[in-house]
């Protein structure tokens, strides 16, 4: 079987950015004359020909002297596996995202979840353990996580949620956005599919987490300053949420962030971005312009008025600017109030009391979209941080 990346990165839960297709895999040491292009990257190089990565039955030792035995793949691409694991000797399922030696970033994603776990971070998953087998893989251990909010849009009439989940979503994210912003790093690719909902086997399926931060960065130096835009610094993140400032390849912040969740909520209010079928990068930021201009009632058709009164704000913030994250907490609050929307209302993933109810794990997303796949106009490992970020 040849799996084939529809996107770059992967969660801790569940297989959901990468295709199957039915033909051979090509393998160490095959010739590679009829290899397919989008897997003769598998060819050895110098760099990364100790390159390998851990297969289930597998048992590896964290830094904290534990042993995690690979139980069953749960997502798996380029760059690495995700597998559910079982810890020795308490017997706890939790998630191992292992990455290839010679291309991993989990060093950003080590720093992020320690700090949130230190930090006691409300929406973000449990740093649990870490470790490494020089020249051939690093990998993470942390909590597992119920599905991603783009499968469970999927699932609901007309992809979209009903308001009352809307926009208790939005607020739920946009807190673990300020708690992320809170500890020193910002994303750069917030979008729906790298937010989930707790796992239910925990009761924390009304919760909803914050994952995936191979593209995050540190935005503040040793004294909490705000680093200085750098020049021409690439684009980051996914095409249909980029900001404004990723489309014109600039360094991007927090205000960066909150426009990206912006999009995002928009879209799993009313089903759609404007944008959704279009495929090139220039035409989506025109869209995006458009969007604050002629084609702004459309953008925010079926959006309940206090959706472009955030608009107003994020469009106004500067690059160094703290977001207000307060301010648009009310205003979603004052939603909630026009709306009749109350705290304890049923999600819509929780369906009623008679309907079966979402596994701990994703199994696979229905979003297929065209510029859902198409991540940073194909550009193999374009949009992953360099190694100076590292």
């Amino acid at each position: 079987m040849q799996i084939t990346k529809s996107r770059r990165r992967f969660n801790p839960v569940g297989v959901r950015r990468y295709r199957i297709h039915s033909t051979d895999r090509p393998v160490a040491g095959r010739r590679l004359e009829s290899c397919p292009d989008a897997v003769c990257d598998m060819a050895t190089t110098d760099k990364g020909d100790r390159d390998r990565l851990p297969q289930t039955n597998d048992v590896l030792k964290g830094e904290s002297g534990k042993q995690y035995k690979l139980q069953q793949v749960l997502g798996e691409g380029g760059y690495g596996t995700v597998f559910r694991v079982c810890e020795d000797g308490s017997n706890r399922n939790l998630a191992l995202k292992a990455e290839k030696w010679s291309k991993t970033v989990l060093k950003i994603e080590i720093g992020v979840l320690r700090a949130t776990t230190s930090k006691n971070c409300k929406h973000f998953c449990q740093f649990v353990d870490s470790g490494k087998q020089p020249h051939e893989f690093m990998f993470i251990v942390m909590s597992l996580l119920g599905p991603d909010l783009a499968k469970l849009r999927n699932e609901q009439i007309d992809r979209r949620f009903t308001l009352p989940t809307a926009v208790r979503i939005a607020m739920q994210t946009a807190s673990a956005i300020e708690e992320l912003h809170r500890i020193g790093f910002i994303s750069r690719d917030v979008k729906p599919g790298n937010f989930a909902i707790g796992n239910k086997d925990e009761d924390l399926h009304r919760l909803v987490f914050m994952f995936d931060f191979g593209l995050a960065r540190k935005y503040v130096d040793k004294n909490n300053n705000v680093l200085p835009p750098r020049k021409e610094p690439g684009w980051r993140g996914t095409t249909r949420y980029g900001s404004l400032q990723a489309h014109q390849k600039l360094d991007l912040g927090r205000r960066d962030d909150l426009e990206s969740w912006f999009y995002a909520i928009v879209e799993l209010t009313k089903g759609a971005l404007p944008w959704r079928l279009v495929v090139d990068r220039s035409r989506v930021q025109d869209a995006k312009i458009r969007a604050r201009a002629e084609g702004r009632a459309d953008f925010l058709q079926n959006c309940p008025k206090q959706y472009d009164q955030i608009l107003n704000v994020l469009d106004k913030l500067s690059f160094e600017a703290a977001p207000p994250y307060e301010q648009i907490s009310k205003i979603l609050l004052d939603c909630c109030a026009e709306n009749n929307i109350m705290m304890n209302q049923r999600y819509d993933w929780e369906g009623d009391p008679t309907s079966s109810m979402h596994t701990s794990v994703t199994t696979q997303s229905l979003d297929k979209s065209p510029s859902d796949q198409v991540r940073a106009a194909n550009v193999p490992g374009e949009g992953r941080p360099t190694r100076p970020e590292l």
